[in-house]
């Protein structure tokens, strides 16, 4: 039985409309011909082919395997060099035929450096994973090593700006500000107070028409006109666990109106780079060999059995592992995280390879690794 797969994790690609929109059966024809026509979102390969054109611009598919599912869109996916995407609205459909009008049509802007090698399957193994914990305490996460950390980047990422601090979250802590930060997750960022202007990003949260709803607009210009603040920008600090949790808050006030922009760009650099540092101080060894499904010169395909990986990830997607081939010593390599889907009774995890530990000796084995397998 062929099975929707469920998607857990999938970094968004950046798209552009698929140049070949006006010669969409001439497409067809040629990706028959080279790697194929495939069904998106399924536990195996459903091998389509096109089989023509409807005088209405629909679109008729016959399927070489139809699954339990097909759900009111369905999407065929193609990689020649680059990945292509055309979504279908299914109008009918008939044994393994499938009738659909194509609705969106994309590409990648990127194209495939390097093939896929799946010839792996069977022969290479993972090992030693290096995850996040997933026990952590919050209160000891959050607690002084935390406040050495995020002092310590504030002193190198934001020396232009000495007078920006970091507040820390208490339970007694509460503010419309805060309240509004830790609602919609977002900074805010007020270019001027008498106007209660905001820097203009959907990144950003605009609190004028809230305070407006609330008829809280004067009392706010006249509270910053007090304290002799004529900008502000404050940027919640969350540390994603099972859940977000809000625990401090990078602000910078200014007598003058008008922060740079390039502020909000510098608190964004403190946030990753204490996501990453609070994570890494948080990780622990796996014990656990993982089947490798196919490996590239870029990337690594994983089939994930262990619940433990999983609920890591959803944490902090990154990791390291040792890749091991039969006869030859375990290779460690840092991997980002790029898709995790469900599939029946185990998980497929896609990464991209971030490092290869060692000299560049060590990159040079792994790639004849590679191709001594082909």
């Amino acid at each position: 039985m062929i099975n929707r797969v469920k998607i857990h994790f999938d970094q968004e690609r950046e798209y552009v409309p698929l140049e070949a929109v006006r010669v969409l059966p001439e497409f067809f024809k040629q990706m028959m011909a080279g790697n194929g026509l495939f069904l998106k979102g399924y536990d195996s390969s459903v091998k389509v082919k096109f089989k023509g054109e409807r005088p209405d611009g629909a679109h008729i598919w016959e399927l070489e395997t139809m699954p339990e599912m097909i759900e009111t869109i369905f999407t065929i996916q193609a990689t020649p060099s680059f990945h292509v995407e055309i979504d279908y609205e299914i109008q009918n459909q008939k044994d393994n035929l499938l009738l659909g009008k194509a609705i969106d049509r994309r590409q990648t802007y990127t194209t495939r450096q390097d093939s896929r090698n799946e010839k792996v399957r069977g022969n290479v193994v993972a090992s030693n994973f290096l995850i996040a914990k997933t026990n952590i305490d919050f209160s000891k996460l959050t607690g002084v090593s935390s406040q050495v950390i995020l002092s310590d980047i504030q002193k190198t990422v934001l020396k232009n700006y000495p007078q920006s601090k970091v507040v820390f979250i208490s339970s007694s802590t509460h503010s419309d500000e805060i309240d509004l930060m830790k609602e919609h997750k977002k900074p805010i960022f007020v270019l001027d107070t008498e106007t209660f202007e905001s820097y203009n990003s959907d990144e950003v949260f605009d609190p004028k028409k809230t305070f407006e709803d609330e008829f809280l607009l004067d009392d706010k210009v006249n509270e910053y006109k007090k304290k002799k603040i004529g900008s502000y920008i404050y940027y919640p600090l969350f540390i994603q666990m099972k859940e977000m949790h809000f625990f401090a808050y990078l602000s910078l006030e200014t007598e003058r109106t008008r922060i740079p922009s390039e502020v909000l760009d510098l608190f964004k650099e403190v946030e990753r780079t204490f996501q990453e540092r609070i994570m890494d101080s948080n990780t622990h060894i796996l014990d656990i060999k993982q089947n490798v499904l196919n490996v590239s010169r870029g990337g690594v395909a994983l089939e994930i059995s262990d619940m433990e990986i999983v609920k890591a990830l959803k944490v902090k997607p990154s990791f390291t592992l040792d890749i091991n081939f039969k006869l030859q010593a375990p290779i460690r390599m840092a991997v980002e995280l790029r898709h995790l889907e469900e599939v029946n009774d185990f998980y497929r995890l896609g990464g991209r390879i971030t490092g290869v530990s060692g000299d560049k000796k060590a990159k040079e084995i792994y790639h004849s690794l590679i191709d001594f397998f082909n």
